[in-house]
């Protein structure tokens, strides 16, 4: 069904007119919104709202607005006003650039119509901007759906933070939305049976999470994380059981991360994974490593990653360590993979903790992970890591789920010392 808000064809008018709606429904956001745009104070009169008009003419067609000469440039993209000359216009922008010469023909035009100190605000994804004219200020669209976020007593702020949700991921599976640039912030991954996994939300909340996982000072102090690597080349498509990216070591020098040790976080139908993946593309240096540690030494490692984690699975119960083996095979680059062998297992049931409660010792499983993956042909992808249940991990809907898949990924640091790669990644 066509959302409420949907009212127009292009991608920045749709967001203004949600926008708009919102503002001019609840009196007390208004105030509060000019607050946040301007720094200043709303005046206690009455305001009111037009958009892509003039105060006091009738609003265009879309169509109309489409074949606007230069003076129809000059109109913002909404105009909040009162009768006593006081305006605050509002340009906003997605895919373009701030213009700074049109942000000064809107000013101009205020002046036109009797609206001697106009303010003005500019909304785009860019954080960076040029220099503006003056009582012009800039903001981000995460910074709006932040400030919506934060009015958690408002319904209309509410409504306006989902349709903020639904335009970004539209954007994004259009390709309107590019360079990493986001209208939210990662506010945590709220799939469950009532919000049911979808690959286009998964794609979503995956991009806002690396970029906030990109931030992390220890990743690169501990891990040696190079953030300036890039992760999957593209994720497209609009439908999968998962979507997933990367962050690679300064260790890997020129390598892909298809062929070096890297760190995973896989947004899943059931859960989603923060790990170490091994892949099948490693060298043979790295797979003899891993051959001569051998099963006392993957086991000592896998300890001591179970050590480390400790503190996390003690506050999140629904979160579960795991050693992942993957035999696959795919038809093409973007096509979902052929899965040929699957073994998961419990990094616990190779651990003797010495306590009846936990999970019973059965070695074999590392026994036969440690021999199929140090074979010289192996086309196997072994992965350590956590994983977070939807449902039942306490940490995965909250913001602070970032600092979760840091630990996660912390944690696994032995089983890279063990691997010999200690000295490359600190």
């Amino acid at each position: 069904m066509r959302n409420i808000f949907d009212q127009y064809t292009q991608p920045e008018n749709r967001l203004t007119h949600a926008l708009a709606c919102c503002l001019e429904a609840e009196r007390s956001l208004l105030v509060s919104f000019v607050k946040w745009a301007t720094g200043e104070d709303a005046p206690r009169t009455e305001l009111r709202i037009v958009e892509q008009s003039l105060p006091g003419e009738p609003e265009p067609e879309e169509s109309e607005q489409e074949r606007t000469d230069d003076v129809r440039r000059g109109l913002p993209d909404a105009w909040m006003f009162n009768d006593d000359g006081w305006a605050l216009l509002i340009e906003s922008k997605v895919a373009l650039n701030i213009d700074t010469d049109q942000l000064q023909r809107h000013l101009q035009t205020a002046n036109r119509q009797g609206f001697e100190s106009p303010r003005q605000v500019v909304l785009s994804p860019r954080s960076e901007t040029p220099k503006l004219p003056g009582r012009t200020t800039a903001r981000t669209w995460s910074d709006l759906y932040h400030w919506a976020k934060d009015s958690t007593t408002s319904e209309w702020a509410r409504r306006l933070s989902r349709y903020m949700e639904v335009a970004e991921r539209k954007m994004l599976s259009d390709e309107y939305l590019k360079g990493g640039y986001t209208l939210t912030i990662f506010t945590g991954i709220s799939f469950d049976a009532e919000n049911p996994y979808s690959y286009l939300e998964g794609k979503r909340l995956l991009l806002l999470a690396m970029q906030k996982l990109r931030e992390s000072r220890a990743l690169q102090d501990e891990l040696g994380v190079n953030v300036g690597r890039p992760g999957r080349p593209a994720i497209t498509g609009s439908k999968g059981s998962h979507v997933w990216d990367v962050l690679q070591f300064s260790a890997a020098g020129k390598r892909e991360f298809s062929e070096f040790p890297h760190l995973t976080l896989g947004i899943e139908r059931e859960q989603v994974r923060a790990q170490l993946t091994l892949p099948n593309g490693i060298d043979g240096q790295l797979r003899r490593r891993l051959a001569i540690l051998g099963f006392s030494g993957l086991q000592a490692a896998l300890s001591e990653f179970i050590q480390r984690a400790a503190p996390l699975l003690m506050r999140d119960p629904g979160a579960t360590p795991y050693v992942l083996v993957l035999q696959r095979r795919y038809p093409s680059q973007r096509a979902e993979p052929f899965v040929d062998a699957r073994v998961e297992f419990d990094p616990r049931t190779a651990v003797d903790a010495g306590d009846e409660d936990t999970v019973k010792l059965q070695e074999e499983w590392l026994e036969a992970t440690v021999a199929a993956f140090s074979k010289r042909q192996a086309n196997l992808n072994l992965s350590f890591g956590i994983a977070f249940k939807y449902g039942k991990s306490k940490s995965l809907g909250q913001a602070s789920f970032i600092s979760a898949v840091e630990d996660a990924w912390l944690a696994t640091k032995p089983i890279l010392v063990a691997l010999g790669l200690a000295g490359e990644i600190e």
